[in-house]
C-alpha cells in the first residue's frame, strides 16, 4: 500500500473510532487529523529510523504533543484525542500473527511477533508520557515566566 492510501486509511480509520466514541462538532474532524498525522509521522520516521520501535515512538510523541496543544484550544480533554489519534498505531498486524502463530503452536514465530507487539506498545506508552511530561515542563515554564 503506498504512503498516501496509507494516510487516507489512518484518517478514516480514526474518523470511524470517532463516530463510535460518539464525537460531534469539530472534535470528530480534529481527532481524525490527529491520527492521520501521527501516521504520517510514523511513515516519515521511517525513512530516518529504520526500527520500528523509534517510528512508533516519534509518532506517539507527536501525537501526545497534539493532543496537548489541541486540548488547550479546544478546551477538551487530551486524552480524546489520544484515543481516536492512537488507533492508526495499534499493531493490529503483530498481534494478529502473534494470536495465529499461537494457535499454530509455532512457537518461534510466537515470540518473534510478541515481542514485536511488545515494543511498539512500549514505544507508543513511552512516546505518549515523553510527550506530557514535556507539555507540563513548557506549561510551567510559561507560567514562572509571567
Amino acid at each position: 500500500m503506498s504512503g498516501l492510501n496509507q494516510i487516507i486509511a489512518a484518517f478514516f480509520g480514526a474518523l470511524g473510532f470517532a463516530f463510535l466514541f460518539n464525537l460531534h462538532g469539530k472534535e470528530i474532524f480534529y481527532t481524525s487529523l490527529g491520527g492521520c498525522l501521527a501516521w504520517c509521522v510514523y511513515l516519515s520516521a521511517g525513512l530516518i529510523f529504520p526500527q520500528y520501535g523509534k517510528q512508533y515512538f516519534a509518532a506517539a510523541l507527536f501525537l501526545g504533543i497534539y493532543a496537548e496543544f489541541l486540548a488547550v484550544r479546544t478546551k477538551v480533554p487530551a486524552t480524546l484525542y489520544l484515543a481516536v489519534g492512537m488507533i492508526p498505531l495499534i499493531p493490529g498486524a503483530a498481534l494478529f500473527m502473534m494470536m495465529q502463530n499461537a494457535f499454530k503452536a509455532d512457537w518461534e514465530q510466537f515470540a518473534q511477533y510478541r515481542l514485536e507487539a511488545f515494543i511498539t506498545g512500549a514505544s507508543i506508552a513511552f512516546g505518549t508520557i515523553v510527550a506530557a511530561v514535556c507539555w507540563n515542563i513548557f506549561k510551567n515554564y510559561r507560567l514562572n515566566k509571567k
